[in-house]
């Protein structure tokens, strides 16, 4: 008798949600205002052209086609909101809710500030027609009371998207939105800068500082992959940026951060003679507190960045270096794992390093 009532609680769910989803009209997000990308794609939710750099290795490759800090600006009038979306390559991370990493985050405009509205993420495995669950229509809020709202709808960080609709009930409205942020900043870096520990996917350091700043940041966030590749710096020049911010010591090993950051500053060059570039000093990992091996792994690391950065400056114009200790505090309470912040823990990151990125870039007219 109890399964009974459980099979019928879950069909009158399955028939709640078609009846919800009947009167749903579906714009293609593509016809609305994708920002995020500073590379033409084939694929608009790729970051980067991988076919065009054979130097990319296959995870290096599939981390760049995900949607990592791209978003959908778009305004309405609705009640409520969906989305559907197909799938590509998806990674899976342990310190990565599924809802920042194959899920979809809304923020919306509130007293002049982007508000959190919803985090919301399909479950997985395949519905009774063996279709992906993770695809099928999802709303990401409802209830809203019907006035315009300015809407941000940050794209999953750890997944490729090949497809995506947003939804309105039909009646509503639904049209693009300028982009509000200001000049074109290219932001490279490790599992942190991809956010892995975030909740969501606008939870990240770099989504904080867009929305603190109201500069224009793009995420090359590679998750553990952002080794200072010659390739990268290939990448990144050719992209013309106003300007670089690069969490570049968070991965590789001394003894390929002194070889490569050289290269890599030169790629940049060669492309774009005089966009600043800044690099951030990596955050202190929390596992290190206890662990006597990994204390002296990362401490060695950032003495020897600390001392090479000071060289690097002299050496090369219009590249910047940001020290700033305990960036995300020394109380250890905003670790997901021991290694990647949470939520929480990347926004500390973001108030710390933004006055000396705003002050900087203001040198060159980037404000």
């Amino acid at each position: 008798m109890k399964r009974f009532f459980l099979i019928i609680a879950a069909l009158c769910l399955s028939f709640g949600s078609v009846m919800a989803q009947k009167d749903i009209v579906w714009t293609d997000a593509q016809k609305l205002n994708h920002i995020g990308k500073m590379c033409k794609t084939t694929n608009p939710y790729n970051r980067v052209e991988v076919n065009n750099y054979p130097e990319l290795n296959k995870t290096e490759a599939n981390l760049l086609k995900t949607c990592a800090g791209q978003a959908i600006l778009f305004q309405t009038d609705a009640k409520e909101i969906w989305v559907k979306a197909s799938y590509g390559y998806r990674s899976h991370n342990r310190a990565m809710p599924a809802t920042a990493g194959c899920g979809f985050n809304l923020f919306i405009q509130h007293n002049g500030e982007w508000m959190w509205a919803s985090s919301v993420v399909n479950g997985e495995g395949h519905d009774k027609d063996g279709n992906p669950k993770i695809e099928a229509p999802l709303r990401v809020i409802r209830n809203m009371d019907g006035s315009n709202h300015e809407c941000m709808l940050y794209l999953p960080l750890f997944a490729e998207l090949t497809h995506l609709e947003i939804g309105v009930p039909q009646g509503a409205k639904i049209k693009s939105l300028k982009n509000p942020f200001r000049h074109n900043i290219a932001i490279f870096g490790s599992s942190f800068t991809h956010g892995s520990g975030a909740t969501c996917a606008g939870m990240t350091y770099p989504a904080f500082l867009m929305r603190q700043t109201g500069l224009y940041l793009n995420s090359f966030g590679m998750s553990g992959n952002s080794k200072l590749q010659r390739v990268m710096g290939e990448i990144l020049g050719g992209t013309k940026a106003d300007a670089y911010i690069c969490d570049a010591f968070s991965n590789p090993s001394i003894e390929q951060i002194g070889a490569r950051i050289r290269p890599f500053i030169q790629e940049i060059r060669q492309r774009n003679p005089k966009a600043p570039i800044i690099f951030l000093r990596t955050i202190y990992r929390d596992g290190r507190l206890f662990d006597t091996a990994a204390e002296k792994k990362e401490q060695d690391r950032m003495d020897y960045v600390d001392n090479l950065m000071k060289e690097i400056c002299a050496e090369f114009s219009d590249v910047y270096f940001i020290d700033t200790p305990n960036q995300t505090g020394t109380d250890m309470l905003t670790s997901a794992d021991g290694v990647h912040p949470c939520s929480w823990g990347y926004k500390r990151w973001a108030d710390a390093i933004q006055p000396r990125i705003v002050e900087i870039l203001a040198t060159y007219n980037i404000k």
